[in-house]
């Protein structure tokens, strides 16, 4: 299984929207382990794209498209549209309500979640 964890400093969950994060930190997990496999540069930011209007649904197209081989999402928020997208589409969503939450602390609470 393939997690997208959002951060902006590679230390962190990025605190804010899934979406505006300024890169992603991809992981697979198998066997009850996490393999760090690539750090990904999100050029689908708000304030990249020029946007200024929350749900955007081409930004979440283009989101989805860069993180189409993942089937986690870890961030801070993330809309309830998208939210529902993404379950149907059978990618889960990992909500973490707290600032400052380092990613190790993350990947324990999906490990958490999948077990």
């Amino acid at each position: 299984m393939r997690i997208a964890v959002a951060t902006d400093d590679g230390k962190t969950v990025r605190f804010g929207h899934f979406g505006d994060a300024e890169m992603y930190y991809i992981y697979d997990y198998e066997n009850g382990e996490f393999r760090f496999v690539e750090k990904r540069i999100n050029d689908y930011t708000d304030e990249k794209l020029g946007i200024e209007e929350h749900n955007n649904p081409e930004k979440a197209r283009l989101i989805k498209e860069l993180l189409s081989d993942c089937q986690v999402f870890v961030g801070h928020s993330m809309g309830s549209k998208n939210r529902e997208l993404l379950q149907r589409k059978g990618i889960k969503m990992i909500p973490l309500y707290k600032k400052n939450v380092p990613i190790e602390e993350a990947l324990k609470r999906v490990k958490d979640e999948l077990t």
